[in-house]
């Protein structure tokens, strides 16, 4: 165990955290430095902290790849200006967080939003199987 690692459990141990609260508290912390670092950097990228930790820079295509299996899987098919549509929805809330850290659940949830006021119900529910599936 390194010696920051032993300064952090001694730090929550000491606070009486269990176990649970630990680990919720390491992952926002994780999701906090990152954020803070990116956010001094000079740059009009956005990135991704995917479910398992590693950090990759927002790619649109792979929500337009989500959105249009979703369609598919619910043999629904759904033309390209719709589908940009939608991703001008999830973009503009990003952008409104003004932030440049996003986890995958959170860009997942404003999909699911986008469809929804974009009137997409059918395709909603199909696209919450497909994430649920690919958890």
């Amino acid at each position: 165990m390194s010696e920051l690692s032993r300064k952090v459990l001694e730090y929550f141990e000491g606070q009486g955290y269990g176990i649970n609260e630990i680990v919720t508290e390491i992952d926002n912390l994780k999701i906090d430095v990152v954020r803070d670092f990116l956010d001094k950097a000079n740059d009009d990228k956005v990135y991704v902290i995917k479910r398992r930790g590693n950090l990759e820079e927002y790619n649109a295509d792979k929500v337009i790849r989500s959105i249009k299996n979703a369609s598919d899987r619910n043999g629904q098919q759904i033309n390209t200006s719709d589908v940009e549509i939608l991703i001008k929805d999830v973009e503009k809330n990003m952008k409104d967080m003004k932030r440049k850290v996003f986890r995958t659940d959170e860009i997942k949830e404003y999909v699911k939003n986008a469809l929804v006021n974009e009137g997409y119900s059918q395709i909603y529910d199909s696209y919450v199987s497909y994430v649920q599936n690919q958890n």
